[in-house]
């Protein structure tokens, strides 16, 4: 753990699990007060997880906390990998967080706090670059990048659907038209021609982890079945994440795994991740032999309700903003890739390697599947 005092704030770098364990109080402390509503991936719990999940040597962890008086008021949570030749910073969560942001309490000095936190991080640690992936427009990070202008590698859409004081899924769903709403009943129709339906939506336990690793099993198959490269199920550690964090009742990270079967048969289901009034549908996965009758989309419509009854207010569909999510909601939020160099070296690699060789490397890879 490093210290520095700089102004009125006092700079630490948690790099071990003991040492982020000691911070769990105030974390919550802050997230309670300060943290947004998307920043579901936030909480100390899911970190918690991730580490505990996660299998590289602790001395990647970069977990910055600035604190005033006594009190966190600012958290970072990053690791540092090195890879050809470079000392390479990226967001601590990856790849099961879905976005990557900072925990800040709200001050008039916040702009003045992410320039002193961003020096002394770089002056502790001498990155080469700043590669930082799935930026909310809305993150409390944005304008520290914007500021200096980071480089955008990439940027997509993440669709969301708002509740807007709906009462119950009767009164939700007469925004949608009435050609979609008759198109789902004749689709719940022809499901429950294969025995009777039943939903379940479940918190963290016993069920909730046999349901989620049963959920990646399939969609794990699933991607092989279709060719498609996923960069997060090339190893284990989605497995490890959620069989700890599903299962976990005493770090609940709000997992909820929502489950359509018929006649007990689990035809579609969706790890979701619920902190307040917020859920972020994570996974999907269904059975490829009732393809015809949309069971994603019946989920889908279930799960909606139940978060409904459960006072949820916004479902977050995550990017990439794939044909199904819009079907939902035309509602988006921009999310951007990022990049920023601090060593020539690093700003090599990044025109090289982050701007021109990897999105060829990854067309190249999409069209291969494809054959």
């Amino acid at each position: 753990m490093t210290d520095a005092n700089t102004s009125d704030l006092t700079f630490t770098i948690i790099r071990h699990k003991t040492d982020l364990l000691a911070s769990e109080k105030g974390w919550n402390e802050l997230y309670d007060e300060s943290g947004k509503n998307s920043q579901i991936f936030l909480t100390f719990n899911w970190l918690w997880h991730w580490l505990d999940a996660h299998q590289s040597p602790s001395e990647n962890l970069i977990i910055l906390t600035a604190s005033q008086a006594g009190k966190l008021v600012l958290i970072a949570p990053l690791t540092s990998e090195k890879r050809y030749g470079l000392n390479i910073v990226t967001w601590a969560g990856s790849p099961v967080s879905q976005y990557g942001d900072i925990l800040i309490k709200e001050h008039i000095e916040n702009h003045n706090w992410l320039k002193e936190a961003f020096k002394f991080l770089v002056d502790e640690i001498r990155p080469d670059i700043f590669h930082l992936r799935k930026v909310r427009f809305d993150a409390a990070i944005t304008p520290l990048l914007e500021n200096y202008t980071a480089t955008i590698l990439d940027e997509t859409a993440a669709p969301y659907i708002e509740i807007l004081g709906a009462q119950n899924f009767t009164e939700f769903n007469k925004r949608y038209s009435q050609r979609s709403r008759k198109s789902k009943r004749r689709h719940r129709r022809k499901l429950e021609e294969h025995g009777a339906l039943s939903f379940s939506l479940i918190k963290e336990g016993p069920e909730a982890e046999a349901a989620a690793m049963k959920a990646i099993t399939q969609k794990r198959a699933w991607l092989k079945e279709m060719k498609i490269i996923s960069p997060a199920f090339n190893t284990d550690l989605i497995d490890r994440f959620f069989k700890k964090a599903a299962a976990s009742t005493e770090r609940p990270a709000g997992i909820r795994v929502s489950e359509l079967k018929v006649d007990g048969k689990t035809v579609a289901t969706e790890i979701g991740v619920q902190v307040k009034d917020y859920y972020g549908a994570h996974l999907g996965t269904y059975d490829p032999d009732y393809t015809s009758h949309s069971p994603g989309s019946l989920q889908i419509q279930d799960t909606i309700a139940a978060l409904i009854e459960d006072g949820v207010e916004v479902v977050d569909l995550f990017a990439p903003g794939d044909t199904y999510k819009y079907e939902w909601s035309k509602q988006t939020i921009p999310v951007f890739d990022f990049a920023y160099s601090i060593s020539l070296k690093g700003k090599l690699y990044e025109t090289l390697y982050l701007k021109r060789l990897r999105p060829a490397l990854k067309m190249l890879a999409a069209r291969l599947s494809r054959k």
